[in-house]
């Protein structure tokens, strides 16, 4: 949300959150449309993701035209499934990747907020749950039939639940990125990006292309807080149970150590 903020704010671009006009944390109109539900019919069967993605993004081209401006994207988690196929139906088209340390994204996503205002995560199942939340969750990735967690899923707390989501997330990403050239896809890491938001965010500007100087209005955009959760029901890493931890590391490992965070 961040990210689209501030390329928002750029001359010459627009870049929707999720399909959608975005000013901080306020949902514009809807210039595209959803992939929440598809997001997991292109992850339970792949063959169905270039279909699917044609369908509903190829008219981008389209409302770019539309946009009148020079640089034209859309960001949103429910691209993961279609990042193996996006090369083939824009060839042109360039990618930039956040990753995340996975102990952050999973004490982020866990909240006792009703409803979650932004709802990435798996919520306990127990509470109350909005019908934004519903919809939401059942286009969120989760384990089909076959898979090694599949039989055990339902007895997974949200720990478990939500470190699967992200290093199966991730995993698809990953594999995806091996359909595209290099010089095409950027991976940054959300830690290092703000940890020094100026210096990371220049390098996905000369990424992208953006040739003009950095606006008043978008710099100061960058220290804006957006979309930032103020209160957390998990403590730090350190202050996890052993039975969270472990849960943890037993869905994680393997991703936490692709990323590099091992």
């Amino acid at each position: 949300m961040s990210l689209s903020n501030w390329l928002n704010s750029e001359v010459d671009t627009v870049c929707l959150h999720e399909g959608k006009e975005r000013k901080l944390e306020e949902p514009g109109g809807q210039k595209l449309p959803f992939l929440t539900l598809q997001n997991f019919l292109a992850y339970k069967d792949p063959k169905q993701a270039e279909p699917l993605f044609r369908e509903l993004r190829q008219i981008m081209q389209q409302v770019a035209n539309d946009c009148d401006v020079k640089w034209f994207g859309d960001i949103a988690y429910n691209y993961a499934p279609f990042v193996k196929v996006i090369p083939t139906v824009f060839p042109e088209a360039k990618l930039v990747v956040i990753v995340r340390d996975g102990r952050s994204f999973v004490r982020s996503v866990i909240t006792n907020e009703v409803p979650d205002p932004t709802p990435v995560g798996w919520l306990d199942p127990e509470r109350p749950m909005s019908q934004t939340e519903r919809f939401i969750a059942l286009g969120r990735l989760r384990p089909v039939i076959g898979h090694d967690v599949y039989e055990h899923w339902s007895q997974f707390d949200l720990v478990q639940k939500n470190a699967w989501l992200w290093a199966e997330t991730y995993r698809v990403i990953m594999d995806g990125l091996e359909s595209w050239s290099p010089d095409q896809y950027l991976v940054v890491r959300f830690e290092e990006l703000f940890a020094d938001v100026d210096k990371g965010y220049d390098k996905i500007r000369r990424f992208i292309g953006l040739d003009h100087p950095i606006s008043d209005v978008t710099h100061g955009l960058l220290h804006t807080r957006i979309n930032h959760r103020e209160t957390r029901i998990l403590p730090h890493f350190d202050d996890w149970s052993n039975v969270q931890k472990d849960g943890f590391w037993e869905q994680a490992t393997p991703m936490m150590k692709r990323l590099g965070y091992l």
